[in-house]
């Protein structure tokens, strides 16, 4: 069997099996991805982020009447025991039960995270599943971690997990995950975009750390973004096009930075050699960000992603007049919508170009 056949043939199965519930506009949805929870050491990658999300979770989507969606590589066992990681994180672990005592909470495990599937209830009371479903009117959202795209994660994960605990920890080496290759990274997408445009589906996924909307990264958005400038500049009036050129510029600049830093990532097409992108993969991103973090948001009939920062560390997006940031008051954490569009929209071009 080819690793294409493997891989759809296991999405397939994940996909069938995951249960299906019904989403409304009014129902509210955050999705968050990929926390590696450790021990607090110094190669527990969570640490960096760890107060803003416990913050973010009780006093914005609790209080706000969200329910969490959390995809995978929740705890980073493949590293560290359940016990220990549960002991250093008590206070996130009280979060997440406030979500559950209030039936709030899904639980889907990663490959990080796998062995909680086969241990059937967490400790912490919530059920861990392999993905769901969400039924939109007559479309479905298939919301699962990602890995499954990938054959060497579903064979040799115990293997893997064996060489990190056993072997890359004596050596204080840390987590060399997915997304610090940047080959799997875009096969992992591409081959999650293939099942999902193969049948007229909206999937969300985690595993890679990137953040998509619309099966766009942010080299794909920037690139739309700036063009659609050029197009409105000619008939802008003079005001306009100072703040247009403004705009310009500074996507410029994140071009260049990302190929700087990032020159794999941006010698790649991430457009899937399509013709025209079907918006139908999304991805959360991830919490271990060194400028904050990222999530997807269901809400109103919108699906929108979304990145918290803490301007003490970062304040780019304070200084820019593109994006609005809204203070969690008493903090120094923001949120800013990156993007946003109705399902409605989405859904109707998933099946109108598919």
């Amino acid at each position: 069997m080819s690793e294409d056949a493997f891989s759809f043939g296991k999405l397939e199965e994940v996909f069938e099996s995951s249960p299906e519930i019904s989403l409304h506009d009014g129902d509210r949805y955050v999705i968050f991805s990929d926390l590696h929870m450790g021990n607090g050491s110094w190669t527990d990658d969570f640490v960096t982020n760890s107060e803003m999300l416990a913050t973010v979770l009780s006093r914005h989507y609790l209080v706000g009447s969200f329910n969490l969606i959390l995809n995978g590589d929740v705890e980073e066992l493949q590293r560290f025991s359940l016990a220990e990681i549960q002991r250093r994180w008590a206070q996130v672990y009280a979060v997440f039960e406030r979500f559950h005592a209030e039936r709030r909470v899904h639980r889907i495990v990663g490959n990080h995270d796998y062995e909680l599937l086969n241990d059937g209830v967490s400790e912490d009371g919530m059920s861990p599943i392999e993905g769901l479903r969400f039924r939109h009117r007559d479309d479905t959202l298939f919301i699962f971690h990602g890995h499954q795209a990938l054959w060497c994660y579903e064979r040799f994960n115990r293997f893997i997990g064996y060489v990190l605990k056993y072997a890359l920890n004596p050596l204080r080496i840390r987590n060399r995950t997915v997304a610090h290759d940047s080959r799997k990274r875009f096969l992992t997408e591409k081959r999650v975009y293939e099942f999902s445009s193969a049948r007229s589906l909206l999937s969300i996924i985690g595993h890679t750390h990137r953040p998509l909307f619309e099966s766009m990264s942010k080299i794909d958005t920037l690139r739309f973004e700036i063009e659609r400038l050029c197009r409105a500049y000619p008939g802008a009036g003079e005001a306009k096009q100072h703040k247009i050129e403004l705009q310009i510029k500074e996507y410029q600049r994140e071009l260049e930075h990302i190929h700087r830093h990032n020159a794999a990532e941006g010698a790649q097409r991430s457009l899937y050699n399509a013709d025209l992108v079907v918006p139908c993969v999304f991805n959360s991103g991830c919490v271990l960000g060194k400028r904050g973090m990222t999530a997807l948001e269901i809400q109103n009939g919108t699906l929108a992603l979304v990145h918290w920062f803490d301007a003490e560390r970062d304040d780019k997006y304070l200084r820019r007049g593109s994006y609005q940031a809204h203070r969690l008051g008493g903090t120094s954490f923001y949120r800013v919508v990156i993007k946003q569009d109705s399902l409605d929209y989405i859904f109707s071009r998933i099946k109108l170009l598919t």
